[in-house]
């Protein structure tokens, strides 16, 4: 490889990682609340789920995942915060999850 060349590849390189922490610094200044990063390392959505409880009663009740370890607070596929929310809240026979406002998806515990 000559000499110009890898001083192209330098200077690509260098491009390259400039533009990966420009984005989410300025997504995390121009934001609020600020978003989150992941290991995908910028994660924006506006997609907005809940989780909804369900005791062997029948009573239903709001679930907060922010008492959830990170990052599996923020990553909501699969059964991973369903799994979470149960084994944090032992009375609960099942979670739902509504995304959007719509029902999703519900799992036993």
């Amino acid at each position: 490889m000559s000499p110009l060349t890898r001083r192209a590849a330098g200077w690509l390189l260098a491009g390259v990682v400039a533009v990966e922490a420009t984005i989410p610094a300025v997504g995390l200044i121009t934001t609020d609340p600020p978003r989150r990063y992941s290991w995908s390392m910028f994660v924006a959505s506006s997609t907005e789920y809940a989780y909804t409880g369900r005791t062997a009663g029948g009573a239903s009740r709001a679930l907060d995942t922010a008492t959830l370890p990170w990052p599996q607070r923020t990553v909501h596929y699969g059964s991973t915060v369903p799994d979470l929310l149960c084994s944090a809240t032992p009375d609960l026979v099942a979670v739902s999850r509504t995304r959007d406002g719509l029902a999703e998806s519900e799992q036993p515990c």
